[in-house]
């Protein structure tokens, strides 16, 4: 993996992790600039590769921004372990976040219609839901 894609990584772990000391250079402000990661690149990042049925709960959480948390079903596991058959993402922003202040997405969060989907995922920083390992990494799967 090259330098720029693990530098994203770092980032993105910065913005939704509450900021670590070494994120100091990659941060400017709340913003991160992403670069696509192709599926083997979200693949090979992510620690959590799921399939699952996600439905949208009335919870938000806040990881520098706050965040609708979602609820996932699993179906498969294809990489990694869960404790259980259920667990909360949170799709990762592609836009500025502002702590306190709801998250946006330049074309609509990539979670928000209920079906099946394919998740690359990270965890969040403290404990917190899973994550998106990087913004739009949840492929739509056939009904």
């Amino acid at each position: 993996m090259g330098w720029g894609k693990r530098a994203l990584a770092l980032g993105i772990a910065c913005v939704l992790g509450g900021g670590l000391a070494g994120c100091a250079g990659i941060r400017s402000g709340q913003c991160i600039d992403h670069v696509s990661l192709t599926p083997a690149e979200q693949a090979q990042q992510s620690s959590l590769i799921v399939d699952a049925d996600v439905r949208s709960t009335d919870r938000t959480v806040e990881a520098s921004g706050e965040y609708r948390v979602y609820e996932a079903a699993i179906t498969d596991v294809r990489k990694g372990r869960t404790l259980g058959d259920r667990i909360e993402v949170i799709a990762t922003s592609d836009q500025c976040t502002s702590s306190g202040q709801p998250v946006e997405y330049v074309d609509g969060d990539p979670l928000a219609e209920f079906g099946s989907y394919r998740l690359y995922l990270t965890r969040v920083r403290g404990g917190g839901p899973w994550q998106l390992v990087v913004p739009g990494a949840a492929e739509r799967l056939p009904a």
